[in-house]
């Protein structure tokens, strides 16, 4: 069981890690991304450092805003 908590922790901070350089590259603050996906910005903050584990509807809501593709924020790289 211990095993997949830490691929689970693994994943999460993989996926913030590419959310956050997509939303630099794109110039937004989080707090910007936080209130347009109508959540708090610690809340958001917590994605970004793979922290919270997100629902597919709130990944929809973070590619709508960041104007990318669903398959584009799924696309990254696990780090090990």
């Amino acid at each position: 069981m211990e095993k997949f908590k830490e691929e689970n922790n693994i994943i999460l901070n993989s996926l913030g890690y590419h959310l956050r350089q997509i939303r630099q590259q794109k110039k937004l603050r989080q707090k910007t991304i936080a209130k347009l996906c109508e959540m708090d910005s610690g809340s958001y903050s917590n994605i970004e450092n793979g922290k919270r584990n997100i629902t597919i509807l709130t990944l929809l809501k973070i590619s709508k805003v960041l104007d990318v593709s669903m398959s584009e924020l799924m696309n990254f790289e696990i780090e090990r």
